[in-house]
C-alpha cells in the first residue's frame, strides 16, 4: 500500500517570489465598500519589503483581479490559507498612518455605529498627498535634532479653505486679538491636566461676547501644554475654525498648531495631518473628521457646540464627531471639556450620572454676563402681536441711534429670521389655511406677494396662487423671510446700512461700527465688541420630531450669546411664543431645561436613555434583521414609496453587542447577495 504524500504548509508566494525572512504573512485590510470583503486577507510579504511593510502602512494589493487600496494590520509567521498567497505589489508611504491608537478607536466606531472598519478609516484617514508627504519628511529629517517645534507662520496656519481669506480678513484678525485682549487677568484655571477632567461647561457672553468658548478652551489647554500634553480642539463649521485660528494667532505663549478641515486642498489636509502625526504640532483644531487626528501625547479633547448639525457625518457608518470623542477619551485616557452656549441631551446625561463635571455660572455669574431679555407683553402692548412690535423698534433704534435717555450703548443690531426669501411659508388671506402644493400637499412658497408660487417637494411652479379651501387669490404671510424683513426694515430705518447674512454669503465677523445684520438662522456673524441688541424674529419650528425643542432653545441661545452683557448694555427681544424657548433664553440656563426635559424621557424610555437605529428597506428585509437581533424593539414604522423606514431602540449597555449583530447581519446579506437594510445609529432625526 502506498503512503500518503507529506502536505508541505510552509508558506509560499504566487509566482514562487522569494519571501520575507521572518513574519511573511501580512493581515492587510482591504478598502472595499461591498459589507463582507471589507475584512482583512492574508497576502505574502517578499523579500524586498521585509523592512518597509510594517503594521499601519498603507499597501497596493491584487483583489479579484484588480489592484486595490489597504492598510496593513499584522504581520505573523503561518496562514491558515491553503495554497499559494498573493504577494503585496507596492508599499504605497513607509509613513505608518494606521496607528494602533487610531485602529482601536476605528475599531470602537465601527462596533458603535454597525460599521465597517473600512468605512470609518475611510473617514479618519484623508487620501494621501505624495508632495505634501515628501516635503514633510525632508523637514522632519531636517528638524530631527530639534526638541520644540517652531511656530509655522501664519499664512500656513490660516489655510482653512476661501473663507478665511475674504474681505473680513482684517476683523477675524481683530477679532482675535479683542479675544486674547479681553480675558480676564486673573482667569482660574478649573482644568488641571493632571488629574484628565472631563467636563461641561455653558457659556454666556461675558467680556467676549459669542467667544467666551474660546476663552475656555485657551484656560484648559494652557494648562495641558503646561503639563506637556497635547490639544485637540473641534468646531463645527470654517466660521469658528477662523475665529479660533485668529486667537491662536493672538496668543503668542501657545506653541505651534494645526488646522484640519474638510475646505483645506488635498495638500493642506495632508500635510497637517502629518503634523500630528510626527508631532510636530500640539495644537490641532479643525471640523469633525479632525476627531480622529492622530496627535501625540493627546492629554485634553476639546468640543465646541457638540449638538451642532454639522458634526453628524453623512458618509457610511454615519458616526457623530461628539461619540468619537467620547470614545477616543475612554481609549486613551484623556481629559474632555464640552462647551457650548446651549445643553445636548447626551452631555446632561452624562452629567447626570456624574460621567462629566459640571462647570457652567451659577445663577449670580449669568444674570450678570448675559443680556437683558423683552418678550412680548400682550396685555400692555396692544401692538405686541406685530411681526416687529413696538418695543423691538425702540429697542433697535436705540442701539443705531441713541437719544440723551437711551442707556444702551451703540452698536451692531442683529435681526435673526428664521429663513431666507420673501414669504417662505405662506397662508390664504381670506381663510388662513396654510398654502399647500395641488400636487403633493407640501407647503408652497413665494418670492413676492403676486408670485410666483413654487413647490420644493415636487416642483410644482405656478403664477397665480388660488386657495384649495375657499378659492381666494390673496395670500399672507405666515413667516417672513429674509428678503422681506429687510425691505420693511430699510422703509422704517433709511439711512442704515443693512447687511445680509445668509445662503452662500455669510460673513464670519463684521466691525462695531452700527449697522442692522439681518441673518437666517444659524448665519449669525461675530461682532467685534459684541452686538448692541438683538432682534429674533417669528417663532422657531425646526420640525415635527422630538427635538424640534432642543434645536429650538440652541438657535436662540447662539444668537442671544452674540449680545453684550447688559453690564455693556446689551438687549435682546425674543419674539417666540414657546415657554420653554422664553424661560430658557430669558434665563440664560439651558441645563435646567435639560435636566427637566430629561426626566420625562428616562420615564419614556427615550434617547439619550435609550439607543435607536434606523433600519431603511424593504418591509421583509427589515423583519428579517428586527427578528436576528432579538435587543431591538420596534417603536415606529414609516412607508416610504416602494422602501419602508423602522426605528428600534436598545438598551445603551447592549451597544457593542447590537452593533457588532448588525455588522455581521449586513456582511451576511452581502454575502448572499441579498438586498441591503440601510442601518444609521442615534440619527438626531430619527425620532
Amino acid at each position: 500500500m502506498d503512503e500518503p504524500l507529506p502536505i508541505d504548509t510552509g508558506t509560499s508566494a504566487i509566482g514562487q517570489v522569494p519571501l520575507a525572512p521572518e513574519d511573511p504573512v501580512a493581515q492587510v485590510l482591504i478598502d472595499h465598500p461591498v459589507p463582507h470583503l471589507a475584512r482583512a486577507f492574508d497576502y505574502a510579504v517578499p523579500e524586498k519589503f521585509a523592512a518597509t511593510a510594517r503594521p499601519g502602512v498603507r499597501v497596493r494589493v491584487k483583489f479579484a483581479g484588480k489592484l486595490r487600496d489597504g492598510f496593513l494590520l499584522e504581520r505573523v509567521e503561518e496562514t491558515e490559507h491553503i495554497g499559494p498567497l498573493a504577494t503585496i505589489e507596492r508599499i504605497t508611504s513607509p509613513v505608518v498612518v494606521l496607528t494602533p491608537e487610531l485602529l482601536r478607536l476605528g475599531e470602537a466606531t465601527a462596533r458603535r455605529y454597525a460599521g465597517t472598519l473600512s468605512d470609518v478609516l475611510r473617514l479618519a484617514i484623508p487620501p494621501r498627498h505624495a508632495r505634501a508627504e515628501k516635503a514633510v519628511l525632508k523637514a522632519e529629517k531636517a528638524a530631527s535634532q530639534d526638541s520644540v517645534p517652531s511656530r509655522r507662520p501664519k499664512a500656513d496656519v490660516n489655510a482653512v479653505g476661501d473663507s478665511a481669506a475674504d474681505d473680513s480678513a482684517d476683523t477675524i484678525e481683530r477679532l482675535g486679538d479683542w479675544i486674547v485682549g479681553q480675558a480676564p487677568a486673573d482667569e482660574s484655571d478649573p482644568f488641571p491636566a493632571a488629574e484628565h477632567p472631563r467636563v461641561a461647561l455653558t457659556c454666556v457672553p461675558g467680556s467676549t461676547p459669542g467667544l467666551s468658548w474660546i476663552t475656555a478652551g485657551l484656560t484648559a489647554a494652557r494648562a495641558t501644554l503646561a503639563a506637556g500634553e497635547s490639544v485637540l480642539w473641534l468646531v463645527p463649521d470654517h466660521r469658528e475654525l477662523a475665529v479660533l485660528s485668529a486667537a491662536l494667532d493672538a496668543s503668542t505663549d501657545l506653541p505651534a498648531y494645526s488646522v484640519l478641515s474638510a475646505d483645506q486642498s488635498p495638500e493642506q489636509r495632508w500635510t497637517a495631518w502629518l503634523h500630528g502625526l510626527l508631532g510636530r504640532t500640539r495644537v490641532t483644531i479643525g471640523t469633525r473628521a479632525a476627531a480622529f487626528a492622530p496627535i501625540r501625547g493627546l492629554g485634553l479633547i476639546i468640543c465646541f457646540d457638540d449638538s451642532n448639525s454639522n458634526y453628524l457625518d453623512q458618509h457610511a457608518p454615519y458616526p457623530h464627531a461628539r461619540e468619537v470623542c467620547l470614545l477616543r477619551s475612554t481609549i486613551e485616557s484623556t481629559g474632555l471639556l464640552f462647551v457650548s452656549t446651549d445643553r445636548s441631551a447626551e452631555i446632561q446625561r452624562l452629567v447626570e450620572i456624574g460621567w462629566l463635571r459640571e462647570s457652567s455660572p451659577t445663577g449670580p455669574d449669568r444674570r450678570e454676563g448675559a443680556p437683558r431679555v423683552f418678550v412680548p407683553d400682550e396685555e400692555r402692548d396692544p401692538f405686541a402681536r406685530q411681526r416687529i412690535p413696538s418695543r423691538a423698534w425702540q429697542l433697535m433704534r436705540a442701539a443705531l441711534r441713541p437719544g440723551p435717555k437711551d442707556t444702551n450703548a451703540l452698536g451692531p443690531v442683529l435681526v435673526q429670521v428664521p429663513r431666507s426669501g420673501y414669504y417662505p411659508v405662506f397662508a390664504c388671506a381670506r381663510c388662513q389655511e396654510v398654502a399647500r402644493c395641488p400636487r403633493c400637499s407640501a407647503t408652497l412658497t413665494t418670492q413676492s406677494e403676486v408670485g410666483p408660487f413654487a413647490c420644493r417637494a415636487c416642483g410644482y411652479h405656478s403664477d397665480s396662487f388660488s386657495c384649495g379651501r375657499c378659492r381666494s387669490n390673496q395670500v399672507r404671510s405666515i413667516v417672513r423671510g429674509r428678503g422681506r424683513t429687510v425691505e420693511e426694515l430699510r422703509r422704517a430705518l433709511p439711512g442704515i446700512e443693512i447687511l445680509e447674512s445668509g445662503g452662500d454669503d455669510i460673513p464670519v465677523a463684521i466691525d462695531d461700527s452700527p449697522r442692522l445684520v439681518v441673518a437666517t438662522t444659524g448665519a449669525e456673524p461675530y461682532a467685534l465688541g459684541g452686538y448692541a441688541c438683538a432682534v429674533l424674529l417669528d417663532s422657531l419650528w425646526p420640525g415635527p420630531w422630538m427635538r424640534s425643542t432642543d434645536e429650538g432653545v440652541s438657535r436662540r441661545l447662539r444668537a442671544a450669546v452674540l449680545v453684550r452683557p447688559r453690564t455693556a448694555g446689551g438687549v435682546v427681544y425674543l419674539g417666540d411664543d414657546d415657554e420653554t424657548i422664553r424661560t430658557t433664553v430669558t434665563t440664560f440656563d439651558p441645563v435646567t431645561t435639560m435636566s427637566r426635559s430629561l426626566r420625562d424621557r428616562r420615564e419614556l424610555g427615550f434617547p439619550p436613555y435609550r439607543r435607536i437605529v434606523e433600519l431603511t428597506g424593504a418591509g421583509a428585509d427589515i423583519d428579517s434583521v428586527l427578528t436576528a437581533v432579538p435587543e431591538l424593539s420596534e417603536l415606529i414604522r414609516d412607508d416610504d414609496g416602494d422602501d419602508q423606514k423602522a426605528v428600534a431602540a436598545y438598551p445603551i449597555s447592549a451597544g457593542d453587542s447590537v452593533g457588532e449583530q448588525l455588522t455581521h447581519l449586513s456582511a451576511s446579506r452581502s454575502a448572499k447577495k441579498l438586498p441591503q437594510v440601510r442601518i444609521r445609529i442615534d440619527d438626531p432625526q430619527s425620532l
